[in-house]
């Protein structure tokens, strides 16, 4: 995920705000991270290649 930026400790905040604890919190970041990723690929025109 080079070149994805999330503030973590933002995100670990709003997490925590929404009730999120713990695992749930964890899962929650990993989420957000999994997005962000989707999101670039899916943005992305190189084609791909080896």
């Amino acid at each position: 995920m080079s070149g994805l930026d999330l503030d973590m400790p933002a995100a670990l905040v709003t997490a925590r705000e929404m009730g999120a604890s713990g695992w749930a919190a964890a899962e929650f970041l990993l989420a957000m991270r999994m997005g962000l990723a989707a999101g670039s690929a899916a943005r992305r025109t190189d084609p791909p290649g080896p």
